[in-house]
């Protein structure tokens, strides 16, 4: 997959950006893992910043995206170090009736499969960043 707006969920997304937007460079904010649902979620930031925004979202100062992914009946789980500060590349690619994703940054990586992926929001919010925050143009 090349696009966030390739996925299912993406009505509201593809409504206020205009242009495909490339699945790429994150900061992963959370992973949730509900093993009872053999679900697992992930909140991040993309670099990009939508062109259409409501009425109540303009003007008030946001600059930043929050977007999340919703993995369902996931396997082959494998996490390496908790990804603090860091910004990750993430690919996706779908064979048959399973996602292959993985994301990866120079000290971290998650990798799984899972037969049900959809993306939530996007939100947006004001980021202030300090010093030691993120930099989207981080070498991966």
């Amino acid at each position: 997959m090349k696009h966030w707006n390739d996925l299912d969920g993406t009505i509201f997304f593809n409504k206020l950006f205009k242009q495909p937007v490339e699945i790429g460079k994150t900061y992963i904010h959370s992973l949730r893992i509900e093993n009872d649902n053999n679900d697992l979620g992930i909140g991040f930031d993309i670099p990009e910043f939508p062109e259409c925004l409501p009425e109540k979202w303009k003007d008030k100062g946001y600059n930043a995206c929050r977007i999340g992914l919703t993995c369902s009946e996931i396997s082959d789980l494998k996490i390496i170090n908790l990804p603090i500060r860091e910004v990750f590349l993430i690919t996706i690619k779908q064979e048959n009736e399973y996602f292959f994703l993985a994301a990866k940054s120079k000290n971290a990586s998650i990798e799984f499969k899972t037969r049900w992926l959809s993306l939530s929001g996007p939100s947006v919010y004001m980021n202030c960043p300090g010093p030691e925050d993120y930099d989207w143009s981080d070498e991966i």
